[in-house]
């Protein structure tokens, strides 16, 4: 289960949306980590529509997308 969290600093005034997982089986609780290969850190947005953007590709699980753009021989 995922959530979002909104979180405003009041001395810059600025917004970041953060995207949590749950985890715990027996004591439930939220975390930052997402487990996403290659990603260390807090994963969201500026805005709530970025961070939701985010989420769908996190729950897609596609998280890399490989393009072949050449072929020399």
């Amino acid at each position: 289960m995922y959530r979002i969290v909104r979180e405003e600093n009041m001395l810059t005034s600025k917004v970041k949306y953060f995207i949590e997982r749950q985890k715990g089986w027996f004591i439930k609780s939220w975390t930052r980590d997402l487990g996403v290969p290659g990603i260390s850190g807090p994963l969201g947005g500026t805005t709530l529509d970025g961070a939701k953007y985010k989420l769908e590709i996190i729950k897609e699980g596609n998280h890399i997308v490989k393009d072949i753009m050449e072929i020399h021989r």
